[in-house]
């Protein structure tokens, strides 16, 4: 009889996975006979934190991650941390707990957060949304698929981040990470975040994961990722570009989306957000209180103002029809793994 079944951690399902040597990223059995599903994107449950859980995006076994882009940086971190300064920095971390207060508001939120799996509750992760609409974070992205990261190797986004066009010329590089080691390194802990299904579904389209970095970490100098250099042609960048329709296949539209541009380019600030983000101790605390942090974000250019988050309910009765549209099809492809640490016989 098994007793005490639980949902597999990070760090068992590294070891679900091929050898790097296995070039087949869609392999449907691994090394050891366990069988996955050929041609479903599934997204398996993995416990990432006490009492949570979050999905890994497919294939189930590949051992491999890809991260593209158009630009070889010597230095590769987080958005974040690139020529930010302090006050820039704490006005990002507010507007993703203005965000935060947004998504309470879509009906996928309060579905994913009920759903429970042998115990964990999901766990819902601002900053992964975030990093998605392009808001800097400390997360650098990666995904499952080759051609996904090839698609952003090869095609840069218009200034808004909101359409592409497939390059005609330049140097991309492809990173492609051992996705074993990585984790095994990170010794399961919160910094790798797999990003299969939020309540949002650009993440689960493609096929994403994303790693936090501090301001010190260059992505280049990591053990368990390599790069290469590729010269982009324009029939390798229309081949991508075509692939993904243009990255409308990777951007899905979502009735949130214009509202979430909005709050992103606006410069404003709520300061119920602020005074949240300093009260949790998710900001720093200013030496003359909230007073003082409203004054430095004005002097930075920010505006600062007492007012809630408030979105149009026709929005709202988008967003609604929409997620009924597409639930039956992500909780279909959940596929849950589980583990026992006793076995009893009686």
């Amino acid at each position: 009889m098994i007793r005490d079944k639980r949902l597999i951690s990070l760090t068992e399902y590294a070891h679900l996975l091929m050898p790097m040597n296995f070039l087949n990223d869609e392999s449907w059995i691994n090394q050891n006979g366990i069988v996955s599903e050929p041609d479903v994107d599934l997204l398996i449950p993995v416990t990432t934190s006490a009492g949570r859980y979050r999905f890994m995006p497919g294939p189930e076994f590949s051992p491999r991650l890809y991260r593209g882009q158009n630009i070889f940086h010597t230095r590769c971190m987080p958005s974040i941390f690139r020529g930010m300064s302090d006050v820039d920095a704490i006005y990002w971390v507010a507007k993703s707990i203005e965000l935060s207060a947004l998504m309470d508001r879509h009906p996928a939120t309060s579905d994913l957060m009920k759903y429970q799996i042998e115990g964990l509750d999901f766990a819902l992760s601002i900053e992964a949304i975030a990093q998605h609409y392009q808001y800097p974070t400390q997360l650098l992205d990666f995904s499952r698929s080759r051609d996904v990261a090839m698609f952003f190797a090869t095609c840069a986004p218009n200034q808004a981040g909101d359409a592409f066009s497939p390059l005609k010329s330049g140097t991309a590089v492809l990173y492609t990470v051992d996705f074993r080691e990585l984790i095994l390194l990170c010794g399961g802990q919160a910094s790798l975040l797999p990003l299969g299904l939020d309540p949002l579904p650009r993440s689960e389209a493609q096929r994403a994961l994303a790693l936090r970095l501090g301001p010190c970490d260059n992505l280049n100098d990591m053990p368990w990722v390599q790069h290469q250099k590729l010269e982009i042609t324009p029939a390798l960048s229309r081949h991508y570009f075509e692939m993904f329709d243009g990255g409308k296949e990777l951007f899905p539209d979502n009735p949130f989306d214009k509202h979430i541009a909005a709050l992103r380019t606006n410069r404003i600030l709520p300061l119920q957000a602020l005074e949240f983000g300093i009260n949790k101790g998710l900001l720093p605390a200013h030496p003359e209180g909230i007073t003082g942090a409203r004054n430095a974000l004005k002097a930075a250019g920010y505006v600062v103002e007492d007012r809630a988050v408030d979105i149009d309910e026709s929005v709202m009765q988008a967003a609604a029809d929409e997620w009924a549209g597409r639930k039956l099809d992500y909780f279909s492809r959940i596929r849950i793994r589980v583990v026992a640490d006793h076995m009893v016989i009686e």
